[in-house]
């Protein structure tokens, strides 16, 4: 039988709180980024995605089982009051501190959103064969509610926070980065990137929920 570590050596918790979900969302985003080519060219993508035993074990390998890990060692760490990876220390200073002092909210409110989100679309997909078209009208109508509108909001802004504490905090256990200067420069490079992603991830939530985009308007093709 399978035992799952209780405490995971500090390398491996914090590569997988960190580098699956990063993988994850840039590969995601780039997939839900079709819709801007038109419904047929969104559905023609998904049509791609989770189908066949092999895309299936890939998912499951790569992504969702590095995630259910996370979310059981974290839910332990903070049943025990351990920091998370990404937490402030003590010697932290100005942003890094705050997005430090942010992580652990982070980490336990995106693992929360990711859960209903990939429970409600990404589930009834390959559990209860709901089609493409089917799953487009699920996230129109769902995404039109004031109330799933923030949901997101809320979510993706955790997402974020997550990412830019993680990312460096998976760089220094990897032995990627050895120095003060260089985990500040990690923060920074990392905080980029989580805005990146909440920008893009905003911008495509509001066009799919409202038919305009967020930030900036878009004319999309409905074909």
């Amino acid at each position: 039988m399978l035992r799952l570590p209780v405490t995971p050596s500090p390398r491996l918790r914090t590569a997988l709180a960190a580098l699956p979900l990063a993988l994850y969302t840039v590969l995601h985003l780039a997939e839900q980024w079709a819709v801007f080519d038109g419904r047929s060219a969104w559905v023609a993508r998904m049509h791609r995605t989770s189908r066949g035993p092999v895309a299936l074990a890939v998912e499951l390998v790569v992504i969702l089982a590095p995630l259910a890990l996370t979310a059981f060692w974290t839910v332990l760490d903070v049943l025990a009051r351990r920091p998370l990876p990404g937490a402030a220390r003590p010697d932290d200073t100005g942003v890094v501190r705050v997005l430090g002092r942010l992580a652990p909210f982070g980490t336990v409110t995106a693992l929360v959103f990711l859960a209903v989100h990939v429970g409600t679309l990404w589930g009834p997909k390959v559990f209860a064969s709901a089609t493409e078209l089917q799953t487009w009208r699920t996230l129109q109508v769902g995404l039109a509610s004031p109330a799933m509108l923030v949901f997101h909001a809320v979510g993706l802004t955790a997402v974020a926070v997550h990412l830019a504490a993680s990312l460096p905090a998976a760089s220094v256990s990897l032995g990627w980065v050895r120095s003060d200067e260089g985990r500040r420069s990690a923060w920074l490079v990392a905080s980029v990137f989580a805005l990146c992603v909440w920008v893009l991830a905003a911008q495509l939530v509001g066009w799919i929920g409202t038919g305009t985009g967020t930030f900036w308007p878009i004319t999309v093709s409905e074909r």
